[in-house]
């Protein structure tokens, strides 16, 4: 090569190293390892229903791997969307690089909340330097035309892993949730290298409320006393939460104590919901739409519980004979208006109470659970449950094969009519997948990479006979419980968008449902549940106005009889307490059967709305 040449060369070399290392030197420049600004940062939510977030491929090999990926230097592929319309695109531009965790929509789907991935400790990893530049890890996104702003500066979201590890509990509860009144609660690991305002500081594991209209953002837990585990949200503003106990801000490994389960009411008082001695209360809760709280038991019993103007009252419901030994593992609620309770022999309704299991644990695990392989440290032996409206989702994992495949199956309950929607042959040849975890190395914490989204429901899975990854649609509105196994589609039109990735979480919008001009009300009442009675409505109601409106007489005697009312969705259950939930003992006080009671609801009961339902409603029972 010529000098000539030589000399030409040197300084277009120079101007390629220049172009080529621009972006890591902005994002290694500034006080914080990053010059990034929130300006730098577009979102790409509007028109879009459908959110991904993604994470690196737990498999050896991705179906992505040998294809051309659709990604340019400034499409962040951590989230991807998807329109009414299939067309898929990247949820975020930037030149910047960013992690996004989830993807939360508040339910008038104005807003999605952006959780941003966060590793603290001084992370060099380029998305983490560029968080600590923006000192932000939570954004709201307006859907009708992609603005983007900043909660609260310097909180670093818990994220997913971290959420399963520390809700200790078998259904993680959500991050970041939403009451009626606008507000909205969320928990946060240790403020760490972020700047929040002095009052916001974290010391570990904190819970926000947060109230869009002032823009104001208020610690709940003092957290040198109590690092909080989870929280569940309550129509009215109310939030319940648990907790670890801390003694000068840390935690004594060695006798550490769980919190009782806690109320923060209207008024922000905080009560205790749960009395056990010693260790606290550390197993699964849930709670009703509206004030009370469902948790499993002070003594093997389902706890209704709520506070009435500080005083907590309770309702027992009594374990059934055929759930097997031990407690509840999980309370699940049915977007149908049902409760159930996952025990050790399957999945039973509570709210209506039926005898009989709506799903039965398999007998190979049934009659194992001490075994180490099929349970390790799992009380539902990696056995997890959706029910979507009347149809329950669940997995099995066959232990008869070498590489323990699962099989996805569909139960619609009020049928008892029951498909495979994914099994593998008898070769694990075909259809032959075992389903992704958030803790794929950890049977600690295990939690199925599966998601719902109206009739949609997404399962992210590992291909056992080609070691890909491979993201399954079930379409629960197209199920044919009548038809043959294996009713799934794969999403293939996302390899040139996941580029050897998995899907971390996936999210969308809601259902809004709106009011219909009349409310309407039907009392339901199974045969022989003397336990419970239930109003089902058309609308979503004002939930203080028709519990003040709702009664139920022994019809004999004309005495009144008490109940503690649990919501869920549209539908109201009268948990029947002859003794009004003042009783000391753990007795369920059901009613008696043989005994006619009337069941009433006055037709000034109104909806959210104001609308009211003009006649009475009223029911004859006889349990």
């Amino acid at each position: 090569m010529s000098n000539i040449v030589r000399i030409l060369l040197i300084p277009l070399l120079s101007l390629a190293i220049i172009s080529c290392s621009a972006k890591n030197e902005s994002e290694s420049s500034g006080s914080n390892g990053s010059n990034i600004q929130l300006s730098d940062v577009k979102a790409n939510l509007s028109g879009k229903s459908l959110f991904i977030t993604t994470d690196d491929s737990s498999s050896s090999s991705s179906r992505t791997s040998s294809r051309s990926s659709k990604k340019t230097s400034s499409e962040t592929d951590s989230l991807i969307v998807q329109d009414n319309n299939s067309n898929i695109d990247y949820g975020i531009i930037s030149d910047y690089d960013l992690e996004i965790e989830q993807v939360v929509t508040d339910p008038s789907n104005t807003y999605s909340y952006i959780l941003m991935k966060y590793n603290s400790g001084n992370s060099n990893l380029s998305a983490d330097k560029n968080i600590r530049a923006l000192n932000c890890s939570i954004f709201r996104v307006n859907l009708e035309n992609n603005e983007m702003t900043c909660i609260e500066k310097g909180m670093v979201v818990l994220g997913i892993k971290d959420n399963i590890n520390n809700t200790r509990d078998i259904y993680a509860k959500p991050v970041l949730d939403f009451s009626d009144n606008g507000k909205f609660f969320f928990m946060t690991l240790s403020t760490g290298d972020l700047i929040p305002e002095e009052d916001l500081k974290c010391h570990k594991y904190c819970l926000y409320e947060h109230d869009p209209v002032s823009s104001t953002t208020t610690k709940l837990n003092k957290d040198l006393e109590l690092e909080v585990s989870r929280f569940l949200v309550l129509g009215d503003g109310q939030v319940v939460y648990t907790g670890w106990k801390l003694e000068n801000g840390e935690l004594d490994l060695n006798n550490s104590v769980h919190s009782e389960i806690l109320l923060r009411d209207e008024n922000q008082n905080v009560i205790e919901l749960s009395s056990y001695e010693g260790n606290g209360y550390n197993e699964d809760l849930n709670a009703g739409d509206y004030k009370t709280v469902i948790f499993g038991s002070e003594s093997k019993e389902i706890v209704m519980a709520r506070s009435i103007s500080g005083t907590v009252k309770k309702t027992y419901i009594e374990s059934g004979e055929k759930w097997g030994a031990g407690g509840v593992s999980a309370i699940i609620k049915s977007s149908s208006g049902k409760i159930y309770a996952q025990v050790r022999n399957g999945l039973f309704s509570i709210l209506p109470y039926k005898i009989d299991s709506s799903v039965s644990t398999p007998d190979e695990v049934k009659n194992n659970f001490s075994n180490t392989e099929m349970c390790g440290d799992s009380m539902t032996c990696f056995i997890f449950y959706e029910i979507i409206d009347d149809i329950v989702i669940y997995n099995h994992i066959n232990y008869n094969y070498t590489n323990k495949p699962t099989t996805i199956k569909a139960t619609r309950i009020s049928e008892n009519k029951t498909i495979s929607l994914v099994e593998p042959d008898s070769n694990c040849t075909t259809n032959c997948y075992s389903v992704d975890s958030i803790l794929a190395t950890d049977n600690v914490g295990w939690k199925p990479k599966w998601y719902s989204n109206g009739n949609d429901f997404y399962i992210s899975a590992n291909n056992l006979s080609t070691n890909e990854n491979e993201l399954i649609k079930i379409q629960l509105d197209k199920i044919d419980f009548n038809g043959s196994s294996n009713q799934y589609n794969l999403m293939n039109d996302l390899d040139d968008y996941m580029s050897n990735k998995s899907a971390k979480d996936i999210s969308g919008l809601n259902v809004v449902n709106i009011n219909a001009p009349t409310p309407t009300a039907q009392i339901k009442h199974e045969d022989n549940d003397n336990i419970s009675v239930r109003i089902e409505f058309n609308n979503k109601m004002n939930y203080s106005d028709v519990e003040s409106k709702v009664s139920i007489i022994d019809n004999s005697s004309s005495s009144v009889i008490g109940f503690m009312p649990v919501w869920n969705n549209k539908t109201l259950h009268l948990v029947v307490d002859t003794d009004n939930g003042t009783s000391s003992t753990v007795e369920s006080n059901p009613l008696t059967s043989g005994t006619t009671y009337k069941v009433s609801l006055l037709g000034t009961a109104k909806d959210s709305d104001g609308n009211t339902l003009g006649s009475d409603v009223v029911k004859y029972i006889t349990p």
